[in-house]
C-alpha cells in the first residue's frame, strides 16, 4: 500500500471514529428532540427610568402564564376539522410541557371513529384519560384556551374506514316548530294599438309547517289571465318525516312514485323511500373499489384528472379501499409508495350511470295509493315496490313490480361498470293490461343506458334507448286508454336520448343532446336536439348554437341557429355588452344588450334592443333589486305597436315561537339565527342576509343530514358588540328549521394610554388584572392597553414586576370617558 492510500484510509477510519463518537444515545437523541423551554430576549424592551429587570420579568410572565387552570370546562371538540359539538371535559396540567392537556377517554374517542384495537396496548383502554399523542403516531391533541375549544387530529389509518363522512343519526337535528311561506308575484300590463289593453297576474305560493319530526308541504298557484279568467291550482299537498332506521322517508299525501325503475306518476297515498342523503358521503354516489397488494406500509393516493382526491396508509399484505368519493366518469391514477421509496402507479378506469351503487349499498321505494292524474281520467288504486342492491363485483341489481285493478308490471336489470369500457345498464320489463270495452294486452319494454368518457376529451354522459313492444303500456298509458283520453294517441314505440360533451382545448367545448321518440299508432316522429358550440378569446366569449323543439299541436318543428357574443365593459362594476342573432323559419331577430350590477351585487340592470322577424324595433330596462327580506324587480318595453311594464316580487316569512322573519325563498331546509338585540349582523352563508332589528336572519337552503357552518361577518359588528364565537354548524334533518343562538354582548372598549406615578409609560407587556385576580390584558406599547369591559366601574391592577415598586392600581368610571368612534379613549396616572 502506498503512503497515499495509507493516509487517505488513516483520514476515513478517524472520520469513522469521530461519527462513533459523535452519535448520541436513543434517551439523549430523545431529550435532544424535546422541546427547549422558550426564552425571549428583553433587552430590545428596556425603558429609560425603569427598573433594569421589569422587561424580563414582564415576558417571563408572559412566557409561562397560564391563563386557565386545572378544572373541568365547557369546551368545543373538533376531530380532524369537522366539528362535534360542546361537551365538558377535565384539565389537568402537563408537568412535562408545562401547559392544560383534556382527559380523553378511550370511550370518547372510539365515538369519534378512533380503532380501539390500533392501540399497541390494550392496558391503555382502561385508562381514565388516554395519551393520544403517545399512543397513536402522529396523533394530536391541542388546546386553545382563548376560544375555549380543543382540536383533535387522528392520521385517517387510526380510524374506523366506515365512520369517514358518517354524521350519526343522534345529531340530526329536528329544528323548532315553525310555518313559512315562500311567495313569488308577478304582474303584466300590455297596451297593444290593435288588442288593447290587457293585464295579468300570478301569484305562486311554497308553504310549510313544521311540527316535531314532521313536515307538512303544499304548493299553490293563483293566475288571472289577460281575458280576466282566474284559477287556483294546487300541485301537491304532503306531509312528511324521516326514518333514521330505514334510511329513508315516510311521505303521505299527494306525492309521486319512485322513477328508479317505473316512469314516477302522481299518487295520493303513502311512499316510503330511501333517502341518499341519509349515508355517509363516500356511500351515497358510485366510484369503484381499488384493490392490490402492499409489500411494506405504504402511502397510497389516488388522483383524478391530475389533482389528489384521495390519501391514505396500508398495511403490508392485500389491502382495498372502498370508501371513495369521486364524481363523473373517466381514469383513476393510483400512486403507491411504499417505506423504501419504491413507487408503483397504475390507472383504475371507471364509469357512472344513475343506476349503479356502491358495494352492499341499498335503495327501496314503496307506494301506495290512487293514482292522481291532473286531468279528468281514472284514478285506480296502485301499489309499487322498487329494489336495488350494489354488489362486491363493480354490479348492481334491481328490480320492481306495480300492481293495480287491472294493470300488473314487473322488471329486472342490471347495471355494470366495465372499467376502460364504460357503463352499462340493461333491464326489461313486462306489463299486462286489461280494458272493458277493449281487448287485453300484454308485451315488454327493453330498455339500455350507458356511459363513457373517452380520452379524447368526449364526455358521453348518457344513453338510453328503449323498445317497447305493440302490446306494452306504461301505466300512465295504460289509464289514458282505459278512461278513453282524446288526448292518447298510441302507445311509445322507441325512445333515444343522448348528451355528449366535447372539450377542445382549455377554452372551448361543444355539447349535444338529442332525443328522438315515435310511436305504434302513429306514424309521425317527434324529434328535438340542441347544440352549441362556446369558446372565448381575449376575454370575449363566442357562442354558436342550433336548436330544434316540438310543438304541443305536432304540426311540426321549431328550428332555431344563432351566434352570442359577449364581452367585459371597463365601466361600472361586473357590467357585460352581449350581442345574439337567431334565425328561425320565421325570419332573423337581433338582441344587443348591457347588463350588471352594483359593487355588492344587490341592484342589477339589463338594457337592450332588438329587432324582431317583422323588422319591429323595441327598447327595453329591467331592474333587480336585492333586499335583506325579498327580491324586487321591475321591466318596462317600448316598441312601435306595444308598451309592456311588468313588476314582481319574491321572498319568505318565517313564523315561530318569537316572532315573524322576512327573508328570500327559503327552500325545504333553513337555518333560522339569533344574535339578540343585535341588527345588521351579516352571514356568510347567505350574500344578502342581515340580521333585523330584533336580531334575527334567514338562512336558505341548508343541506339535510350534513354539516352546515354558519358563519357571522363579526367584521362588520360595532365596536362596542362582542360575540365570542361566530361560527357553529349545525345538522338539520330534511325540511327542518333549525335554530342557533350566538351570544352577543354589549361591550366599553377601552383605549387606555397608561403611566407610572413618575410618569413615564408603563412597560410594554405589563399584565392587568381585575381585583379578583382574573386576567384582562396586557399592556403594549407607549402604555397603551385595549380593554373590554361589561362594567361601568372597574378597579384594575397593573404589574410588571414582582417588585411592589412595579406594581400599581387604577379605578376606571366609563362615564368619565370620552367616546370617539365606539372606542372610550384616556389617559390615566397609576397610583
Amino acid at each position: 500500500m502506498t503512503l497515499s492510500h495509507q493516509s487517505r484510509a488513516h483520514s476515513r477510519l478517524r472520520c469513522f471514529c469521530l461519527l462513533l463518537i459523535g452519535v448520541p444515545s436513543g434517551a439523549a437523541l430523545a431529550n435532544l428532540l424535546e422541546p427547549l423551554p422558550v426564552e425571549f430576549q428583553s433587552g430590545f424592551f428596556h425603558q429609560p427610568g425603569l427598573n433594569g429587570d421589569a422587561a424580563a420579568a414582564a415576558l417571563q410572565a408572559l412566557a409561562n402564564e397560564h391563563e386557565l387552570g386545572p378544572g373541568r370546562y365547557l369546551v368545543e371538540l373538533q376531530v380532524n376539522h369537522t366539528r362535534v359539538g360542546q361537551l365538558e371535559l377535565d384539565f389537568a396540567m402537563d408537568p412535562q410541557h408545562n401547559r392544560l392537556r383534556p382527559c380523553l377517554s378511550p370511550a370518547l374517542l372510539e365515538k369519534q371513529g378512533l380503532r380501539l384495537d390500533a392501540l399497541p396496548d390494550p392496558a391503555l383502554l382502561e385508562q381514565p384519560c388516554l395519551d393520544l399523542a403517545t399512543a397513536v403516531p402522529g396523533a394530536r391533541v391541542d388546546f386553545d384556551s382563548a376560544a375555549l375549544r380543543v382540536t383533535v387530529s387522528i392520521p385517517q389509518i387510526a380510524l374506523r374506514r366506515e365512520l369517514i363522512g358518517y354524521i350519526a343519526p343522534e345529531r340530526w337535528d329536528s329544528g323548532i316548530t315553525a310555518a313559512f311561506v315562500n311567495y313569488q308575484v308577478s304582474t303584466q300590463q300590455l297596451d297593444n294599438r290593435t288588442q288593447g289593453r290587457s293585464s295579468n297576474y300570478d301569484l305562486y305560493l311554497n308553504s310549510g309547517l313544521n311540527f316535531g319530526d314532521w313536515r307538512l308541504r303544499s304548493s299553490q298557484a293563483w293566475r288571472q289571465d289577460s281575458d280576466g279568467a282566474r284559477s287556483w291550482d294546487r300541485a301537491y299537498t304532503y306531509a312528511q318525516r324521516d326514518l333514521p332506521g330505514t334510511l329513508g322517508t315516510f311521505t303521505l299525501g299527494e306525492t309521486f312514485t319512485g322513477s328508479e325503475v317505473f316512469r314516477g306518476v302522481p299518487i295520493l297515498g303513502a311512499r316510503i323511500a330511501t333517502d341518499l342523503d341519509m349515508l355517509p358521503s363516500t356511500m351515497r354516489n358510485y366510484a369503484p373499489a381499488i384493490s392490490g397488494v402492499a409489500q411494506t406500509r405504504a402511502k397510497l393516493e389516488v388522483l383524478q384528472n391530475g389533482y389528489p382526491i384521495y390519501s391514505t396508509y396500508v398495511s403490508p399484505g392485500p389491502y382495498a379501499i372502498d370508501d371513495l368519493s369521486v364524481g363523473g366518469t373517466g381514469e383513476l391514477e393510483v400512486v403507491l409508495t411504499e417505506e423504501d421509496g419504491q413507487v408503483r402507479r397504475f390507472t383504475q378506469p371507471y364509469a357512472n350511470i344513475d343506476n349503479l351503487l356502491r358495494s352492499g349499498a341499498w335503495r327501496y321505494t314503496a307506494a301506495l295509493g290512487r293514482y292522481n292524474p291532473a286531468g279528468d281520467l281514472d284514478t285506480p288504486t296502485l301499489w309499487q315496490g322498487t329494489l336495488a342492491y350494489g354488489t362486491p363485483w363493480h354490479t348492481t341489481l334491481y328490480g320492481g313490480l306495480m300492481v293495480s285493478e287491472g294493470y300488473l308490471a314487473h322488471a329486472v336489470g342490471i347495471a355494470r361498470d366495465l372499467g376502460s369500457l364504460g357503463a352499462l345498464a340493461f333491464d326489461v320489463t313486462h306489463a299486462s293490461s286489461q280494458f272493458d270495452s277493449a281487448a287485453d294486452v300484454q308485451g315488454q319494454s327493453y330498455a339500455m343506458k350507458y356511459s363513457k368518457t373517452f380520452g379524447t376529451g368526449t364526455d358521453l354522459r348518457f344513453a338510453g334507448y328503449r323498445y317497447s313492444t305493440e302490446g306494452y303500456r306504461d301505466f300512465d298509458e295504460w289509464v289514458s286508454q282505459r278512461s278513453h283520453d282524446p288526448r292518447f294517441t298510441g302507445s311509445r314505440r322507441s325512445r333515444l336520448d343522448t348528451t355528449i360533451i366535447q372539450r377542445l382545448g382549455t377554452r372551448s367545448s361543444f355539447n349535444l343532446t338529442f332525443s328522438q321518440q315515435d310511436y305504434w299508432q302513429r306514424t309521425d316522429v317527434e324529434r328535438q336536439f340542441r347544440l352549441s358550440f362556446n369558446t372565448s378569446h381575449n376575454k370575449v366569449n363566442y357562442g354558436l348554437h342550433a336548436s330544434q323543439s316540438l310543438r304541443t299541436s305536432r304540426r311540426g318543428s321549431a328550428r332555431q341557429v344563432g351566434l352570442s357574443i359577449s364581452l367585459p365593459l371597463d365601466f361600472g362594476h361586473s357590467s357585460t355588452l352581449y350581442f345574439d342573432t337567431q334565425h328561425s323559419a320565421n325570419g332573423n331577430r337581433q338582441r344587443a344588450s348591457v347588463s350588471g350590477s352594483d359593487h355588492d351585487y344587490r341592484l342589477s340592470y339589463n338594457t337592450s334592443v332588438s329587432r324582431d322577424e317583422q323588422r319591429r324595433q323595441a327598447l327595453g330596462l329591467n331592474l333587480g333589486y336585492q333586499t335583506t327580506s325579498a327580491s324586487l324587480g321591475a321591466g318596462v318595453s317600448v316598441a312601435p305597436d306595444y308598451r309592456s311594464l311588468s313588476f314582481n316580487a319574491s321572498g319568505s316569512l318565517l313564523a315561530h315561537a318569537d316572532g315573524i322573519e322576512f327573508g328570500p325563498n327559503l327552500g325545504d331546509t333553513i337555518g333560522l339565527i339569533e344574535v339578540p338585540n343585535t341588527p345588521g349582523v351579516g352571514v356568510q352563508n347567505a350574500s344578502n342576509a342581515r340580521t333585523n332589528a330584533r336580531g334575527y336572519a334567514l338562512v336558505p337552503s341548508l343541506s339535510p343530514y350534513k354539516n352546515n357552518q354558519l358563519v357571522l361577518h363579526t367584521d362588520q359588528l360595532s365596536p362596542d358588540v362582542e360575540i365570542d364565537n361566530g361560527i357553529a354548524q349545525v345538522v338539520p334533518r330534511r325540511g327542518a328549521v333549525v335554530k342557533h343562538r350566538f351570544d352577543a354582548r354589549k361591550v366599553n372598549r377601552l383605549v387606555l394610554t397608561l403611566r407610572t406615578p413618575q410618569g413615564q409609560p408603563v412597560p410594554f407587556g405589563a399584565q392587568v388584572s381585575d381585583d379578583q385576580g382574573a386576567s384582562l390584558g396586557i399592556v403594549g406599547q407607549g402604555g397603551v392597553l385595549m380593554l373590554p369591559t361589561t362594567r361601568t366601574t372597574q378597579q384594575v391592577q397593573v404589574r410588571w414586576s414582582e417588585h411592589p415598586h412595579a406594581q400599581c392600581q387604577l379605578e376606571l368610571d366609563v362615564a368619565d370617558m370620552p367616546l370617539n368612534q365606539g372606542f372610550r379613549m384616556q389617559t390615566l396616572t397609576c397610583g
